[in-house]
């Protein structure tokens, strides 16, 4: 029947060989519709599964609660933190000592058993020195008095004063409380020295068995791949870091002792331990030093030259550390604004006192390169940079190769 009446009407004949085309004036409009409810699909979709985000007040008191948790749990994290640098500082050592075949728990315990005992000889040979001074502190005091008096004559900007019994009076409670001090803090200070002797021996051995275990326990690839970097950015760049910084210390104080020891400076030997010690912080750990070694040379010196030797002595070698030998070794990529690293020692000193001043340069580092490798803040990163852009800085351009040596230099300098 169809077929019949295909057969008597042409036009329908036409119409079914033909193919039915769609609407030319409204399929454009349908094609240009379909990305944005898509785009719109997407956005909503991301939207929703995007982390919500804390208010401020919620991130202050955040905040707050950290700082007050790291100011209360000072006696924990100290120790943990202590040990765990060294174990940064010694892993190098270690892992040259695997190389002659030494299993690693024996020569975690040797090198661990050789620092302790340098530490225990120093200590010992600088016992006695640092004694003499504490109890010659009086005495000291009135000293420096008469310096003063002498220097401000050869000045001649000022006649001495009948009283003197401000400085004596000064030195006197300095003593008193660095002897109640010493009494309160010994117990404490041998229970944290042997809780970090031993947890020295487990960094150094079961370090990198939980690196592993923490990244075998990353469910996706990115995941783990993010958590290799991470470690490997502080066990590598980090311990070398806190390796060169060592030795830069350990020859300063060596300089420190062998010049003053020349210039006839008693107890040398001393004054070079505390400035290993006191540059670890920097700018604050120097300056602390000078003021002592002017006390020295007020209580030593019979003359205007003499009495400054002390002082002036220190200060060229820090100048020389500071300017020439540190930026030439770390290079650019180590190097951090002199501002942030004041203001960071000051928040770590109010913080955990000395030794929160002295771990707190090590931190900054680990921060910094944490985020430098992750790439967590973007270019905010360089923020925490010393170094103009332009490089103009001359600290920032000294002797390159032997900062490549070291490998710090950043694969992408010119």
């Amino acid at each position: 029947m169809d077929q019949a009446v295909l057969k008597n009407n042409p036009a329908l004949q036409n119409n079914a060989a033909t193919p039915t085309q769609p609407d030319v004036a409204t399929t454009p409009k349908v094609q240009e519709r379909l990305p944005e409810e898509e785009e719109n699909a997407i956005q909503e979709e991301s939207e929703l599964t995007k982390p919500p985000i804390a208010p401020l007040s919620l991130r202050i008191l955040t905040l707050v609660i950290v700082v007050t948790i790291i100011y209360l749990a000072k006696m924990i994290l100290l120790p943990i933190l202590v040990a765990g640098f060294i174990a940064l500082f010694a892993s190098p050592l270690v892992r040259s000592l695997e190389t002659f075949h030494i299993p690693k728990p024996a020569a975690s315990l040797l090198l661990e058993a050789v620092l302790l005992g340098a530490f225990i000889y120093i200590a010992v040979l600088l016992f006695n020195p640092a004694l003499r001074w504490l109890e010659a502190a009086p005495v000291i005091g009135s000293r420096i008095a008469d310096g003063v008096y002498a220097l401000s004559s050869s000045l001649g900007i000022g006649a001495r004063t009948t009283d003197t019994s401000a400085i004596e009076q000064a030195m006197d409670s300095t003593v008193v409380t660095l002897a109640s001090l010493f009494a309160q803090t010994t117990i404490i200070f041998l229970i944290q020295s042997i809780a970090v002797i031993i947890m020295i021996y487990f960094f150094l051995v079961y370090g990198d068995d939980l690196m592993r275990n923490i990244v075998r326990s990353q469910e996706t690839f990115a995941d783990k791949k993010l958590t290799v970097v991470m470690f490997q950015v502080i066990r590598d760049d980090v311990s070398m870091y806190i390796l060169w910084v060592s030795l830069i210390n350990v020859g300063l104080g060596i300089c420190t002792a062998l010049a003053l020891s020349l210039f006839g400076v008693k107890d040398a030997l001393l004054w070079g331990a505390l400035a290993t010690i006191l540059n670890y912080a920097p700018y604050v750990g120097p300056l602390i030093l000078l003021v002592i070694l002017t006390a020295v040379g007020f209580s030593e010196g019979d003359s205007v030259l003499s009495m400054i030797t002390p002082a002036s002595v220190f200060m060229v070698l820090n100048v020389i550390e500071s300017q020439f030998v540190t930026p030439t070794v770390l290079g650019k990529r180590f190097n951090i604004n002199p501002l942030l690293v004041v203001l960071w020692m000051f928040i770590w000193g109010w913080l955990w006192g000395v030794g929160g001043m002295l771990l707190a340069i090590p931190l900054l580092m680990c921060i910094k390169l944490a985020l430098y490798h992750l790439r967590l803040i973007g270019n905010w990163v360089e923020v925490f940079n010393g170094c103009p852009q332009d490089e103009t800085n001359l600290a920032c351009k000294k002797n390159r190769w032997l900062a490549k040596l070291t490998k710090f230099w950043p694969q992408n300098s010119a």
